[in-house]
């Protein structure tokens, strides 16, 4: 073999070793960009889930706020309608016992 061909060997051989790396690597990073479209999917999925409660909340929250704007526009209704000389008397500013209060506060 003259040195020309083992030249060339040795080339043809650094460049197959150099491919091989080269694919490795490639490779490598694929599996990386898999683990993160799977990971991405999964939180996107997450969002969404999340959004969704978010936007559940909300809405209980304005069903919630409009039955307590009902309820204290009911209060505010019968308290209109307390005579004055009624709301001067002793009993009206007493203290109701434990039990009465809790009644009343039930729906």
């Amino acid at each position: 073999m003259n040195r020309l061909t083992l030249g060339l060997i040795i080339a043809i051989l650094g460049l197959c070793g150099w491919i091989w790396v080269q694919s490795q690597k490639m490779d490598s990073l694929y599996a990386k960009n898999q683990t993160q479209a799977q990971r991405i999917q999964s939180q996107s999925k997450t969002i969404t889930q999340l959004k969704d409660e978010v936007e559940q909340n909300r809405q209980l929250t304005l069903e919630l706020t409009k039955q307590e704007s009902e309820l204290r526009e009911k209060a505010d209704e019968v308290i209109k309608y307390i005579p004055a000389k009624a709301k001067s008397s002793d009993a009206y500013n007493a203290v109701a016992p434990d039990n009465v209060i809790e009644f009343l506060r039930e729906p």
